[in-house]
């Protein structure tokens, strides 16, 4: 039920959860550089949440994504 109502809310374009990844990859490949953990800890959330949000927004969309169908 929380999902339906967070796809609500959710863009429909792709273009949005790949550029939140990319964001999530270059900060982290930064924050490793500069020897800064909390920023890569912070990445690591970033880009784990652009996933969720992805397969989020491609079940409720009807994209597909194969597993088990939600109740």
């Amino acid at each position: 039920m929380l999902a339906l109502v967070l796809a609500d809310l959710l863009p429909d374009s792709s273009l949005y959860y790949g550029l939140l990844i990319g964001v999530g990859f270059l900060l982290g490949v930064y924050a490793h550089a500069a020897r800064m953990p909390r920023l890569v800890a912070f990445s690591i959330m970033l880009v784990f949440l652009a996933t969720l949000l992805t397969m989020v927004a491609a079940r409720s969309t009807g994209g597909g994504g194969g597993g088990v169908p939600l109740p």
